[in-house]
């Protein structure tokens, strides 16, 4: 009887070994590269080398520029030495045809990220509430773009080198946003609007001013690095709204990103 006990009980953790590894192979849709299958769709993944593996991570789902894919966010160190560094989920959506569709006042693009935020969570342990939107030149609109549609579901957006032009003709139904935008003073591609004057770089975050509920002037300006930023901290709605300027062109920043996930982790 004791033989056939012993025998009993290690059948039973072998059954249950393959039943975990069933389990998990079931939940783990996405390939060793870290593509993700999704709504006939694709998104990649990096979590930060020295993750536990069970703690849940804040996430940055940041969207590619034009002719790219989320392979390019992953192999740059401008943006993964800053989710890195702040211990962030890095989660980069591939475009349809390698770009975004933010020009009209909705985006085919949006469902497929709602339906993203949904996924994610069978995925890794993920901190919900701590989820922010990110991307560069096209993808930086179309971070503008689904805060608009979706702001409420995001704990802020972090938009870099983009706009969305004709800003005093947009409501957003997002409603109110936390956000930090960067931009060239000398990008040429995708160009600050500047307003009536045409000489107010300001007027570059004036859709998330007035969405924000922000005065027109800032609370505060700040000279980090390269950066001039111009602060709201006081807005009606309770959201942080801000630009950081820089004196060069189309780029991401070197540090900008790190500079603001770790202000975003203090909140």
């Amino acid at each position: 009887m004791k033989y056939l006990a012993q025998a009993l009980f290690l059948l039973s953790l072998l059954t249950l070994s393959l039943l975990i590894q069933r389990a998990a192979h079931a939940a783990s849709p996405c390939r060793e590269n870290g593509r993700c299958e999704l709504d006939g769709r694709t998104y990649q993944v990096k979590a930060p080398e020295n993750w536990d593996g069970v703690s849940p991570l804040p996430v940055l789902i940041h969207f590619h520029g034009w002719g790219r894919t989320g392979s390019n966010v992953l192999n740059n160190p401008r943006i993964t030495n800053a989710t890195e560094n702040n211990g962030f989920l890095l989660v980069a959506p591939d475009g349809l045809g390698k770009s975004w569709d933010f020009w009209g006042n909705s985006s085919r693009d949006t469902p497929f990220i709602r339906s993203l935020t949904k996924d994610l969570p069978q995925k890794w342990p993920i901190d919900s509430s701590q989820i922010y939107v990110s991307g560069f030149s096209y993808g930086g609109a179309m971070a503008w773009r689904l805060a608009c549609e979706s702001g409420d579901q995001f704990a802020g957006i972090l938009p870099i080198a983009d706009t969305l032009w004709q800003q005093d003709t947009i409501n957003c139904k997002g409603g109110p946003i936390n956000v930090a935008q960067v931009h060239g003073l000398k990008d040429n591609v995708m160009r600050l609007p500047r307003g009536e004057t045409g000489d107010d770089p300001l007027n570059g975050i004036e859709l998330c001013r007035r969405t924000n509920n922000c005065k027109a002037e800032p609370d505060l300006v700040e000279k980090l690095d390269i950066f001039t930023c111009h602060h709201w901290t006081s807005c009606d709605s309770g959201k942080d709204t801000s630009i950081c300027l820089h004196n060069y062109g189309h780029m991401i920043p070197k540090g900008w990103l790190n500079l603001a996930l770790a202000e975003a982790v203090k909140k």
